[in-house]
């Protein structure tokens, strides 16, 4: 009975111990693969900070400079001021350099930097210490670090597309390698070029052109007759309908009804135009028909002769 009692405490012991070991091996794993794959996402930061030392940098943008803050029991304080380019007094605001993102890898400060064609990247010590600068062509507002492949992603876009710089950081910040790493850049389709793929002739773009003319001149005339021409009949049979009752109820009737052109006689008609004849007969006068030309005598008169004008010289 003892003996029972004894292996099956072993044996439960030993499956207490497989348990811890597999369950350590599997925490191992998560760190190691934590340790060599983390996620840095490729987007601007406007701070960061160190997680050994507690050192803060911050970007101010009102004076264009990366301040590093260090801990001092309960607050931070001011240690270093960088000025990432002169701005007062300058004209040239394309040209300034402006802070874009900052961050700590490695004990070091990796911040950018950008204007409207170039951009830089500046490496510091956590005392502001510079320790490299990498210049490249074209504005960048970010960048990324990958700790498995050791490289720094810095990566911008324009009007024409997306630029892409990488600098190996494989034997640290202290010597990073620009010269020989690789640069992507992708160009955006223009709208011309997307259009030009799915209709090479032209004929699509005209044969929509002509069509939403016609479509919209045919809406414009069904709107006009349909609902400006039965609001105006309507409201011009409202006025006539107002009309004709307002007449009747102050009882303007005629006495008799009209005269219809059948009703009218031959000898009314001959009546009427004997009257008119007669009245254009009476409109004109009796005239002769002597014409009379009198000769007027034109009286010479010099008063534009050019003679008079003319300086008179004494010998």
């Amino acid at each position: 009975m003892k003996s029972k009692i004894i292996s099956l405490v072993t044996l439960v012991f030993a499956l207490n111990l497989a348990f811890v070991s597999y369950a350590q091996e599997e925490v191992a794993a998560i760190n190691a693969t934590t340790e060599t794959s983390s996620y840095d996402p490729l987007v601007p930061q406007q701070f960061a900070v160190d997680s050994k030392t507690q050192t803060m940098v911050v970007i101010n943008n009102n004076e264009n400079t990366i301040e590093i803050l260090e801990r001092n029991g309960n607050q931070y304080e001011r240690a270093e001021t960088i000025l990432v380019d002169k701005y007062e007094g300058r004209h040239d605001l394309h040209a300034i350099y402006r802070p874009q993102s900052v961050a700590v890898y490695e004990n070091h400060i990796v911040y950018l930097a950008s204007h409207r064609d170039s951009s830089y990247v500046k490496v510091l010590t956590l005392d502001g210490t510079e320790k490299e600068t990498f210049k490249f062509r074209g504005a960048a507002q970010a960048f990324s670090y990958d700790v498995a492949t050791k490289l720094l992603y810095i990566a911008g876009s324009n009007a024409a597309g997306y630029n892409v710089f990488v600098v190996d950081a494989t034997n640290g910040f202290d010597n990073m390698k620009v010269e020989g790493s690789p640069a992507y850049q992708y160009v955006k389709p223009k709208k011309a070029e997307e259009l030009q793929k799915h209709d090479p002739t032209g004929g699509g773009l005209a044969l929509i052109a002509v069509l939403v003319v016609f479509i919209v001149l045919i809406l414009i005339t069904v709107v006009l007759n349909l609902v400006f021409g039965k609001l105006m009949v309507g409201f011009q049979n409202k006025k006539a309908a107002k009309a004709a009752a307002a007449k009747q109820a102050e009882g303007e009737k005629s006495a008799s009804p009209a005269k219809k052109a059948s009703d009218i006689s031959g000898e009314e008609f001959a009546a009427i135009a004997a009257a008119i004849h007669l009245y254009n007969d009476e409109m004109h006068d009796e005239e002769s028909a002597i014409l009379t030309i009198n000769k007027v005598a034109k009286v010479y008169s010099p008063w534009s002769s050019k003679m008079h004008n003319m300086n008179p010289y004494r010998r």
